[in-house]
């Protein structure tokens, strides 16, 4: 859908020649709402006998009438600490371009990644790698996230193509909203300041279906070593006394990785706290902190944020992670749409999805090729960038609407769920992931207490 605006064609007439232009492609159902969007995609224009085809192996600008592939660059950490994240990032958009390409692309025209491993931590070497994919004609450039997001922000709006990521931050927004030479920048996801906003609420909410009964109203942070992760429990600490919640303490777990868990778990089991929140984002590390707590718990309620979204978490906690709770503020659904990505997914590369980054990179994907179907052009950066602002697109993540270039978060910023990414509570119960216990109407499952907890 297309949102009208003073000088620009109407909504309802750019659906109808949206609709004018689509011809089904012949077969059996398509499995899920976002792989039916790629079969018109791969429709549209396709009565034009001069259009590229066959396997992706050419690049070129891809604009301006020319049929040569699109290309999307990606900056994806494939190496290093980060890269069990990254494998989900490639891996999502991997199977966006399958998809779309094997239904005959967009127009007939193929679309093409260019991968750069990217240390998402290094300003220099995203830097490095934003300049190599620009010299390579990018039409767009996608990530997962980047801890130093702010050293693409000048290259890319330099270049002004979009670029698309999923870096949760506040401050990029923020950043975004302070220049328009930055309108060509994408956070598809909301901002990190919605974990510690929506996680009080989720406690009370909680309480009250009275499947758990806190021993106290006390909340011990332990601090992750990032912006992002001091951003969430900055935020969780202003917000916890409007839901009269106190915090027992606030413990950084200091620069560097994290191998003795020891000194810290000590200060959380002599804070006594209902509620233990580990903000860090990195799966392995909080896979050791859940080891360790597991081994000498308090009767706590466990939250280990974002990293446990990412199937190496599980595979190192074990048995010791059954009871934890994590969130993500763009996550892949438990419906139809949600399963059947995770469905093609594992078949596709013979490991499980993923529960965030997974979904956000395949989204990233399909949301370009919407934008370049109805343009027919990918080099008019400001058409395609005003269009991205335009568009509603529901993917395997919820639904996207990004009229001041990040995403909105539901319920806690928006009720409208069509427009908005759920920010997902999951619970691992027996062994696996994947049990959404809020916020309604995406639960699939129920709150159970852990092995550790008496209530």
């Amino acid at each position: 859908m297309i949102e009208g605006e003073e000088g620009a064609t109407p909504a309802d007439e750019i659906v109808q020649q949206s609709v004018r232009r689509r011809t089904f492609l012949k077969g059996g159902a398509v499995a899920g709402a976002t792989l039916m969007v790629g079969g018109v995609l791969a429709a549209c224009g396709a009565a034009d006998d001069t259009s590229g085809g066959g396997d992706a192996a050419a690049s070129g600008d891809g604009g301006g009438g020319s049929k040569a592939d699109y290309v999307i660059g990606c900056l994806y950490p494939l190496t290093g600490p980060n890269a069990a994240d990254g494998e989900q990032m490639t891996n999502g958009s991997d199977l966006a371009v399958q998809e779309i390409n094997a239904a005959g692309g967009v127009g007939g025209r193929m679309i093409k990644r260019e991968v750069l491993d990217t240390d998402i931590t290094s300003p220099e070497q995203i830097q490095q790698n934003y300049q190599k994919l620009i010299d390579m004609g990018a039409d767009a450039v996608i990530n997962g996230y980047l801890l130093s997001w702010d050293a693409a922000m000048d290259i890319a709006a330099q270049y002004g193509a979009p670029f698309l990521n999923a870096s949760t931050s506040q401050a990029q927004c923020d950043m975004i909203n302070s220049d328009p030479k930055y309108n060509c920048v994408f956070q598809i996801d909301p901002p990190e300041t919605w974990y510690g906003k929506g996680f009080p609420k989720f406690l009370n909410d909680l309480e009250a279906t009275g499947a758990w009964k806190p021993r106290n109203k006390k909340i011990y942070i332990v601090e992750g070593n990032v912006p992002y992760s001091q951003v969430i429990s900055k935020v969780t600490q202003e917000t916890a006394g409007e839901y009269g919640w106190e915090i027992a303490g606030v413990e950084p777990m200091g620069a560097g990785a994290m191998a003795d868990w020891g000194p810290i778990l000590s200060k959380v089991k002599a804070a006594d706290a209902a509620v233990v929140m580990n903000t860090h984002y990195m799966p392995s590390e909080l896979a050791t902190f859940t080891i360790g707590f597991a081994a000498d718990p308090t009767d706590s309620l466990l939250y280990v944020q974002y990293g446990a979204s990412v199937p190496e978490y599980l595979e190192l906690a074990g048995e010791s992670a059954n009871g934890a709770i994590w969130a993500t503020v763009t996550g892949v659904y438990g419906d139809a749409i949600g399963t059947g990505f995770a469905e093609r997914y594992q078949t596709a590369f013979s490991k499980p999805a993923g529960y965030s980054n997974s979904g956000s990179g395949y989204d990233e994907v399909y949301m370009l090729a919407m934008v370049w179907a109805m343009l027919g052009d990918s080099k008019d950066f400001t058409k395609v960038n005003d269009s991205l602002r335009k568009i509603i697109h529901r993917g395997v993540n919820g639904g996207y609407y990004l009229p001041q270039n990040f995403g909105l978060s539901f319920p806690a910023e928006t009720p409208d769920m069509s427009i908005s990414q759920a920010h997902l509570f999951f619970q691992i119960q027996n062994g696996a992931n994947g049990t959404i216990i809020a916020p309604d109407p995406f639960t699939n499952g129920e709150y159970a207490p852990a092995p550790w907890q008496k209530s």
